[in-house]
């Protein structure tokens, strides 16, 4: 598949330079997840930070907690994880609990498909009575 693809550009190239056109490259797909993560919610007790990602046009949602303390010992907490696709219908949020070890943990999950070239935005906070507020936010474009 991929040697028919190098004489598909190598025919357009050739064709393009006879014309004297200028070539242009084949578009490449992804190899892989592409993932981005924003930048860290308010400090804390954990340290919270959004992260979505985007194979072709499927979308994962999640977060990622990490502790700050030394003495941390594990323990349940809950959070909140939600995401966008910008224009389009409103995705529920989901609200887990996790068991927190000392690290990072990585939290939630929220699967979706967006249109390539749409922007998408997600959140992830502590939603835990008594703990302060950390949410942290993260958009990408969804660039198939």
């Amino acid at each position: 598949m991929k040697s028919l693809a190098a004489v598909a550009v190598a025919a357009a190239t050739l064709a393009a330079l006879a014309t004297g056109q200028e070539a242009v490259a084949a578009p490449t797909a992804p190899t892989g997840p592409v993932i981005t993560c924003g930048t860290p919610g308010a400090p804390g007790t954990l340290l919270t930070r959004a992260c979505v990602e985007v194979t072709g046009n499927q979308v994962r949602f999640y977060g990622i907690a990490a502790t700050t303390h030394s003495g941390w010992q594990p323990q349940q907490v809950g959070f909140t994880v939600s995401g966008t696709v910008v224009g389009g219908a409103p995705i529920a949020p989901i609200n887990p609990t996790v068991l927190v070890q000392a690290g990072t943990t990585s939290v939630g999950s929220i699967v979706t498909t967006a249109p390539c070239g749409s922007t998408v935005s997600g959140s992830f906070s502590v939603n835990q009575w008594g703990w302060p507020p950390s949410t942290a936010a993260v958009s990408a474009v969804v660039s198939c």
